[in-house]
């Protein structure tokens, strides 16, 4: 057998160790940096309270093209949209009137088929048809409105379809005025703009902007405890139901008086 002579072990100097972790710290950097320049961008953080872009051509399409046409131009089963305005646009979303289930559907108040940011997204969409035009969402504040310049233009111009207490009511032909208090001012506004259902449209010149202001403050009122300080309110309904009851309370404790005493007297 032959003898192998083996050396000494092999070592490597503390300096040798440095570059290797030097080089290898280079090449650690390079690929990160390459990695980064391929990757894509991480998306930017979006700010609280924002929204993302909301597809109102997509929403028109699938929601409301169907009745009313492509580009608002209407059809046999819905009428044309072009040139209602921003009001009735918003005034029909936000109450839930349309879109209605099907063609023919009675419009009734409901919630709302679609988000705050979706409601604004088909507004200004639909707006748009024809080039615009139409009454604009009203900017109504109640805190600028005169109660008793509301209550005399509250009797005058809405009371007869929608009741003294403003508690809604029936105007013949099928339809109902509906109730009015717990409305949202800038609702009510827009249903005075545009007029919706068998409603008159009252304009600036009928009713203006301090008008709506006024009626407003008024309906705020109404809804209010001070309307009512001294008694029960018949949720509104005013002084003739009101009366009403009180006659049928009165002839029933008469009623239930005479049968007490016609019953103690056979006695």
């Amino acid at each position: 057998m032959r003898n192998v002579r083996v050396g000494p072990p092999l070592s490597i100097e503390p300096t040798a160790i440095g570059g290797f972790v030097a080089l290898a710290a280079v090449l650690l950097l390079g690929a990160a940096a390459v990695v980064g320049l391929t990757a894509p961008p991480a998306p930017e953080p979006v700010a609280a309270g924002t929204v993302r872009a909301i597809d109102a051509a997509g929403l028109y399409a699938a929601s409301c093209a169907s009745c009313h046409g492509p580009v608002g131009e209407g059809t046999a089963n819905g009428p044309s949209l072009r040139g209602v305005g921003a009001a009735s646009v918003d005034f029909m979303l936000r109450t839930g009137r349309m879109p209605l289930p099907a063609p023919g559907v009675p419009m009734t108040r409901g919630r709302p088929a679609f988000s705050e940011a979706e409601i604004s997204a088909l507004v200004a969409y639909v707006a748009a048809f024809g080039g615009g035009g139409g009454p604009p969402i009203p900017d109504v504040q109640v805190s600028r409105g005169d109660v008793a310049r509301g209550r005399e233009l509250f009797i005058t111009n809405c009371a007869a379809c929608h009741g003294a207490g403003a508690s809604g009511d029936s105007v013949g032909g099928g339809f109902v005025a509906p109730p009015l208090l717990g409305v949202d001012p800038t609702i009510l506004g827009e249903a005075i703009r545009t007029g919706p259902g068998v409603m008159p449209v009252f304009d600036e010149g009928q009713l203006s902007p301090q008008d709506v202001d006024a009626i407003a403050a008024y309906l705020a009122y109404l809804r209010s405890r001070e309307a009512a300080p001294g008694g029960f309110p018949l949720a509104g309904v005013g002084p003739v139901a009101e009366g009403y009851v009180a006659w049928l309370v009165g002839a029933g404790l008469l009623v239930l008086a005479a049968r007490w005493t016609e019953r103690r007297r056979r006695r």
